[in-house]
């Protein structure tokens, strides 16, 4: 049980105050705002180069909020979800999603 609570702690917990509080989820950025409106207008419009504008547009922004998570989340987990939505952004253009 110590191990868990040590694993936990390390994933959790805030890396830029000295207090240490839990950092799992904060309200979403621009970058994933624009991302989310763009992924929808994406699937909802009739295939051609309005799509695909917005096809791009929620790659870009879901590559950025993953860079921004990456080097300026608060807590591990917050990194590691950065590291996941570029991993994402890249495999789904990759595989043509």
């Amino acid at each position: 049980m110590a191990r868990v609570r040590y694993y936990i702690n390390w994933l959790f917990r805030d890396l830029t105050t000295r207090r240490g509080n839990f950092v799992i989820a904060e309200v979403p950025n621009l970058p994933l705002i624009i991302f989310m409106i763009s992924v929808v207008l994406s699937v909802a419009i009739y295939p051609g180069f309005v799509q695909k504008t917005f096809a791009v547009i929620a790659f870009v922004s879901l590559l950025y909020w993953g860079f921004q998570e990456f080097r300026g989340g608060r807590s591990r987990f917050r990194k590691l979800l950065g590291i996941l939505g570029m991993i994402a952004a890249v495999g789904a253009t990759l595989l043509g999603l």
